[in-house]
């Protein structure tokens, strides 16, 4: 239903975008005798409409390809559009001329930006991140009831704890407890993804060109594997369970880098937590 109702807004507000951007260019470079019909048309008015049309062909492309930042070059477009209404109204005021009929149309046209941007979030963004926040419940849960923990109260405690942040991860992966001075065994089915993940993070510091996505791509790879293979129980699950909880929420964190700077910033995390990780376990 709802990838229905993004390609109908896709071919609405491609009308939409066409038809305003014909006009406003019209208007612009004094097409087709339009400046004539407009009468006393308001050049910044004109212009702000023209900014909309591209941002709603962007926006249309948006509601095809269900991408999560269609709603917000909506949310521009309204804000542009809102205060050339507002720039409308002082030059009203101040007593330059103007079409009444203006007035009435950028009311019409902001009220149809905010309906396509609220039908964006609704259908997009909202629905992107409910997904991606039941994929990383779901990852977690099958940690937590793989390895046989079947209370409610503590999936949901662990579930809660990816919600800290990084600087918090620290404080939890120095909580970790040695088992009575030596290293807790990590079963041979699981290490096996864990080292995996490390040599990757290895792997990853000796290259040049630094390509983030892939990155996060096979390490989150490994801890699906990882924790739909969890065999451990006891005191030396519960430990582990201290490093990778954090843990799981790094990588989220590095997929969720806006830039490579802040991506830099989350593989820093990772790695530290891998050194962490040897201390403790083997």
């Amino acid at each position: 239903m709802k990838s229905l109702i993004s390609k109908i807004a896709a071919v609405i507000l491609t009308i939409f975008a066409l038809l305003t951007f014909f006009l406003s260019t019209s208007v612009i470079f004094d097409l087709f005798g339009i400046r004539a019909k407009e009468g006393n048309y308001v050049l910044f008015v004109v212009w702000s409409n023209f900014i909309s049309s591209i941002l709603y062909l962007f926006a249309a492309y948006g509601f095809i390809k269900n991408k999560k930042w269609t709603a917000t070059h909506l949310w521009i477009s309204a804000l542009i559009l809102i205060a050339a209404f507002i720039g409308l109204k002082l030059h009203a005021n101040s007593g330059g001329i103007y079409e009444t009929k203006t007035i009435g149309a950028m009311i019409f046209r902001i009220s149809v930006t905010l309906l396509f941007a609220i039908i964006a979030y609704f259908t997009i963004t909202k629905e992107k991140n409910i997904k991606k926040k039941t994929i990383s419940l779901t990852v977690i849960s099958l940690f937590l009831f793989g390895c046989g923990d079947t209370s409610y109260e503590k999936a949901k405690e662990q579930t809660e704890t990816v919600t800290h942040e990084e600087h918090q991860h620290n404080d939890e992966i120095q909580t970790i407890e040695l088992n009575n001075g030596e290293k807790w065994k990590v079963d041979a089915n699981m290490i096996t993804h864990i080292r995996s993940m490390e040599n990757e993070v290895i792997s990853f510091t000796k290259v040049e060109q630094k390509d983030y996505k892939s990155l996060d791509e096979k390490l989150q790879s490994n801890i699906d594997l990882l924790t739909t293979n969890c065999t451990m129980k006891g005191k030396a699950h519960d430990e582990l369970h201290k490093w990778l909880m954090p843990y799981i929420d790094m990588v989220k964190k590095l997929s969720e880098a806006k830039d490579e700077t802040e991506a830099s910033k989350h593989f820093d995390s990772i790695q530290t937590s891998f050194t962490a990780f040897n201390q403790y376990f083997q």
